[in-house]
This record gives structure tokens, C-alpha cells and sequence, in this order.
């Protein structure tokens, strides 16, 4: 995950691990002081986001076509 915290963004970045059972739920991560909580499924498409007010979680464009 890239997070550009100024511009109010994180981008999801394809895992460097294999998705294809059961996908990733990633909870606790702070940025800018505040919880996210993300969880991607096995296609690696965003399934639900916990975020800190004004922050939006965006897929890569190729999982958007």
C-alpha cells in the first residue's frame, strides 16, 4: 500500500504474495494517526476499508477495467 497522505489517497499495490485461496485482511495499520483496516480478496480487489476520515483507498487501474 502506498499512502500519500497529504493528497488524502492510498493506493492498493498487488501483493507480493499469491491471493488465490482466501485473499488479506490487514488491520491496525496507522496512517496519519489513525486506524485502516483493509481486506482484499482473492481477485485482489478491495472488499472493505476501515479509514480515517478524508482518506481514500484506490485498487490498481487494472483491477478497475
Amino acid at each position: 500500500m502506498r499512502c500519500e497522505v497529504q493528497a488524502g489517497s492510498c493506493r492498493h499495490v498487488a501483493p507480493c504474495v499469491s491471493l488465490t485461496v482466501t485473499g488479506l485482511t490487514v488491520t491496525g495499520l496507522t496512517v496519519a494517526g489513525e486506524r485502516l483496516d483493509i481486506t482484499i480478496d482473492s481477485g485482489g480487489r478491495v472488499e472493505s476499508v476501515t479509514a480515517p476520515a478524508g482518506l481514500t483507498v484506490e485498487e490498481p487501474a487494472a483491477l478497475r477495467a
